[in-house]
């Protein structure tokens, strides 16, 4: 059996031990994220190799040389290349840039790699699973953005008969984004790493916080204007809290704790389907309806609506800046991005608090 064997069995055996009265959830959900972290990891490596097999027998990896009518003299390669990146990183690592690395950062001013951009968004919709559902426009200045209000349905139309407007309405939201940011530092022997091991770092030390502040925004965002539909997590609150919701992406927000704890329980394997869980790592389902997990969620809560109806803003760069701690002899790194947040249709969200 091999290591993604292995690591699919142990999934296979913690999704029965989940039932368990006297599982340790907790120990549960960090082995999960980690073993499916490695299995990740496992299966991009497996498709990396199988690309690069392609890419040789299609004959893709033979180097030819083109001829170049510039008298020797090379194009800088443009922020949105592999080359630039390293010569990016390079320079915030203090390292000395070739001659082409230089120039191609002198005629871009310094400009932040669209790759290594990339690479923080990425892992920010990675962590961010709510900034997914919700509608996105991507502006870094003020915006007003409308929302469908009431919608009339078509009607039918009888020849030659006069067609009165329907009152449909247009809600305006509008959004100021402001900054986020996260500082990161590393002492000076910590940043000699490699290239790809400092990409990474810095790429996912600066993508998690952002992710988790913009999660933390929606959630505060949508908690602040949903209405109550009742005070007791059980069958019938839960069913409460769906009628009182409408809307084409509905879907349920809770933490950790209270899946396990408060929803999990409701569940039946005789009598009823309230709690399912689905796909290859069991995302969860409650009355059909996806479960986004979330412990910026207080406890013993249970948010719902349609996820459409929350707008978000955020700009379409994020800048990094560096700079230099001689009280530490470290390096300290700023990410800076700029989001915001609001309801489209307060009447779009409930939550259901257990009083007791």
């Amino acid at each position: 059996m091999n290591r993604k064997e292995q690591i699919e069995a142990r999934l296979a055996e913690i999704r029965g031990l989940v039932d368990s009265p006297d599982a340790d959830i907790d120990a549960l959900t960090e082995e999960t994220r980690k073993l499916k972290a490695e299995l990740q990891e496992i299966e991009q490596a497996a498709e990396k190799r199988s690309k690069l097999r392609s890419e040789v027998n299609a004959g893709l990896g033979v180097v030819t040389r083109d001829f170049n009518p510039s008298n020797g003299q090379e194009k800088p390669f443009g922020v949105d290349t592999e080359e630039y990146r390293t010569a990016w990183l390079k320079h915030l690592q203090g390292k000395e840039l070739s001659a082409a690395e230089q120039r191609a950062f002198t005629v871009a001013n310094g400009a932040v790699s669209q790759l290594v951009v990339n690479d923080i968004m990425t892992v920010v919709r990675d962590h961010a699973p709510l900034m997914e559902r919700i509608t996105m426009v991507y502006s870094a200045s003020k915006i007003t953005y409308y929302v469908e209000g009431t919608i009339n349905p078509a009607q039918a139309h009888t020849d030659n008969a006069t067609i009165t407007p329907d009152s449909d309405t247009l809600t305006p939201v509008t959004l100021t984004p402001s900054e986020i940011t996260k500082m990161v530092q590393v002492s000076e022997s910590a940043r000699q790493m490699s290239i790809p091991a400092f990409n990474t770092w810095l790429t996912t030390m600066i993508g998690e916080a952002i992710a988790r502040y913009i999660n933390g925004q929606i959630i505060t965002a949508i908690s602040g204007v949903a209405a109550s539909a009742g005070t007791t997590i059980n069958a019938a609150g839960v069913q409460a809290l769906l009628g009182s919701v409408k809307g084409e992406d509905v879907a349920v927000i809770c933490n950790r704790k209270t899946l396990y704890t408060q929803l999990l329980p409701l569940q039946d394997n005789g009598t009823n389907n309230i709690v399912t869980f689905t796909g290859t790592y069991g995302s969860a389902r409650v009355y059909g309806y996806d479960v986004l997990v979330d412990d910026n969620m207080a406890d013993d809560t249970v948010l719902a609506g349609d996820m459409a109806k929350v707008i978000g803003a955020m700009g379409e760069d994020i800048t990094v800046r560096e700079g230099y701690d001689i009280d530490t002899n470290s390096y300290k790194y700023l990410g800076v991005v700029m989001f915001a947040v609001a309801i489209g249709i307060s009447s779009a969200f409930a939550k259901l608090t257990n009083a007791g």
